[in-house]
């Protein structure tokens, strides 16, 4: 470690420092060169930016050509569900329509039945007392 030490101190001995002093050409050039270094740079941003750009068009219209092909797909099968949809409807008016038929037809017949058959109660119930009304006027006109 200490040889190292005494090494470095020894080489930094012997190099020679450099006293200079920049001209006004010097900081031209150095201008020179910052400004064509600045403009290279600000070519390599905007080139950068226009394929960024590109790009990002172009993955936008991928993304557009999908969001199109998944709604002209969906619009498909909403008609399809929508022709579905009116078909069970369809099915459920039909069936509901044939309940009704199968139990309101008996419903009816029995309805007209016991009417008629409370019109020949009643017929009965007048021929009855027109009999009581006969035997009535046998007994007593004998």
């Amino acid at each position: 470690m200490k040889f190292i030490l005494i090494l470095s101190a020894v080489l930094l001995l012997f190099t020679v420092p450099a006293f200079s002093a920049l001209t006004v050409e010097d900081i031209e050039k150095i201008r020179s060169i910052i400004k064509e270094e600045i403009t290279a740079v600000k070519k390599e941003t905007i080139a950068s930016e226009t394929r960024v750009k590109e790009y990002v068009s172009q993955e936008i219209a991928k993304v557009n050509i999908k969001i199109e092909e998944m709604d002209r797909r969906l619009t498909g099968e909403i008609r399809s569900l929508d022709k579905q949809l009116d078909r069970l409807f369809a099915l459920v008016m039909v069936l509901v329509a044939f309940v009704a038929v199968v139990i309101g037809i008996p419903q009816i017949i029995v309805a007209m039945q016991r009417k008629d058959i409370r019109a020949q109660d009643a017929k009965i119930e007048a021929l009855q007392q027109e009999i009581e009304t006969r035997r009535q006027e046998r007994i007593v006109r004998p």
